[in-house]
């Protein structure tokens, strides 16, 4: 082997160039095959930018150190962009555009409910369910042939949206009150996923300038795009209802963690941080009542607590300071239960035990015995680590909202967040006063998993969407921390890192295909043969 093979080799970055002609090469083959100007206008915005995060470009060069006017209009640049690529699509899919006005228009029917004074939802056929036995059972529904709505709460002889009430007070009420329209649910997703993403951004960009000031442009910005993108993937293939709820809960949740963020680690004054964490209490309150799994993420607050207090003398002010801070919990709480008793004589029943779906799920709840035990360890190795057969014609996934695989097949990238195990990693984040937000993610993420797994009869693919944000913001601090504690030896890594960040973007376009594709197969086959993949 000679010299130059070698330096070769030991430069991982130089794989880039071979790489990026082989991406351009496909790219030209299928916008050549497609013959459509549009396409050829695609494969240059996505060779241009592919070619500026080379490994000698400005943005590799340059770090998160010393911010200047053009490395914050590259990044608002870059979150605009994806931004549009994530809500865009959205709008492309019959089934969930709102282009059929009764499906999954749950949230804009509970609207319509409200201003009525009710909190339940009337369709004129009640009495048919009223005959059953059992009507949760899907057995006796279907031997009875008996006419229902599907994915409902039913109660006491009332349909009820067991979706988290949030949207409808945020969104969809306030846009029907100013408008005298029926905003369709899609638009409330499109909504929110653009919150996560800018959301992500801005706390990345927070934690960049705060922690890892080393850290190259380019690394921030494809991490950046690849954990936003991996957030919200799904919402975008079947953007209503199921995904309104969960992209509400992810951008409340990940704006809850930016502003406690800010209010440990941001050298404010004591009044200002507490007023940072008042926010933070509100936007993490507020996730219960889109999610409730999800807002098990405000376990988070603990350990952020924990870093705020070291150094402080627990005074009666500061107490008083924190309850203060905290009272957004009590207050939505109270809203919540209320809520829930009304509709359901249980303060704490959401309506996951009245659903009309694919199981009885009225004997479900969160009591914890042997062989729940059980299944919660083995469903949480499948949310990780199960792996779906790979089909052999393009995309190569199963489409469908029954599409299922694990976390760690869908994104290797997340694999990554192990490096927070090795001993320099350990040392640096106990030095910035950052591991036990590390642990705390970890617990967020198993706790949120495991009530998800209660709470429903099997697997699904969108329930990722639940933990890919925690992940993917506690993979974000353990690269960060690696990559400075690795010095002027991280820029090999930095560049596997970045590879993996396009390995993540790529799986999301796949992902998306196979899902948005299973509605319209004959795209799927037009663009399969502009492939040339059969």
């Amino acid at each position: 082997m000679t010299d130059r093979m070698r330096t070769f080799f030991r430069r991982p970055s130089m794989l880039f160039y071979p790489l990026w002609l082989v991406v351009t090469a496909l790219v030209w083959t299928a916008a050549r095959r497609l013959g459509d100007g549009i396409v050829w206008g695609y494969a240059c915005l996505a060779a241009l930018p592919v070619y500026a995060l080379r490994p000698g470009s400005y943005l590799h060069r340059a770090t998160m150190e010393r911010m200047t006017g053009l490395k914050w209009a590259v990044i608002v640049v870059v979150c605009a962009a994806v931004v549009i690529s994530c809500v865009i699509p959205m709008g492309y899919l019959p089934i969930w555009n709102g282009q059929q006005p009764d499906h999954r228009n749950q949230y804009e029917l509970t609207a319509e409910a409200f201003l009525d004074g009710r909190l339940y939802l009337t369709y004129g056929d009640e009495e048919d369910l009223l005959k059953l036995d059992n009507p949760y059972d899907p057995v006796e529904r279907q031997e009875k042939n008996v006419r229902f709505h599907w994915d409902h709460a039913w109660y006491n002889g009332h349909y009820y949206m067991y979706f988290g009430v949030a949207p409808v007070l945020l969104v969809f009420l306030p846009f029907r009150v100013l408008t005298g329209r029926s905003l369709a649910t899609y638009h409330a997703t499109q909504l929110f996923a653009a919150l996560s993403v800018i959301g992500i951004f801005i706390l990345f960009a927070y934690l960049s300038r705060r922690f890892f000031k080393k850290l190259p442009l380019s690394v921030f910005i494809l991490l950046s795009t690849a954990f936003s993108v991996m957030s919200v993937w799904y919402a975008v293939a079947e953007p209503a209802l199921y995904c309104t709820a969960i992209s509400s809960a992810v951008a409340m949740e990940i704006w809850s963690i930016l502003f406690f963020v800010l209010a440990v680690w941001g050298g404010w004054s004591e009044n200002r941080s507490i007023a940072l964490a008042a926010l933070g209490a509100l936007l993490g309150a507020l996730t219960f009542a889109c999610r409730p799994s999800i807002g098990l993420a405000n376990v988070l607050v603990l350990p952020m607590l924990a870093v705020f207090l070291k150094g402080r003398k627990l005074s009666a002010k500061l107490l008083g300071k924190l309850c203060l801070a905290a009272l957004p919990y009590a207050l939505v709480a109270a809203g919540l239960m209320a809520y829930n008793y009304v509709r359901f004589d249980d303060p704490f029943e959401f309506g996951q035990a009245y659903q009309l779906t694919v199981a009885d799920q009225s004997g479900y709840n969160l009591a914890v015995s042997g062989r729940e035990l059980l299944r919660i360890v083995v469903d949480t190795a499948d949310t990780f680590f199960h792996i779906a057969p790979v089909k052999k014609i393009f995309p190569y996934i199963a489409g469908g909202g029954l599409a299922y695989n694990g976390i760690f097949f869908n994104f290797p990238i997340l694999l990554l967040g192990l490096v927070g195990l090795s001993p320099a990693v350990l040392k640096k984040a106990r030095q910035e006063k950052l591991l036990p937000l590390m642990i705390g993610f970890a617990v967020a993420v198993l706790a949120v998993s495991a009530v998800d797994i209660l709470w429903s009869p099997y697997l699904l693919e969108r329930y990722h969407m639940d933990v890919y944000f925690l992940m993917g913001i506690g993979c974000f601090i353990s690269l960060g921390l690696w990559l400075d504690a690795l010095g002027e030896r991280g820029k090999n890594a930095a560049f596997a890192v970045s590879a993996l960040c396009l390995l993540a973007l790529f799986s999301a376009y796949l992902l998306y295909v196979g899902f948005a594709y299973y509605y319209n197969p004959e795209k799927l086959t037009a663009l399969r043969s502009a492939l040339g993949l059969g």
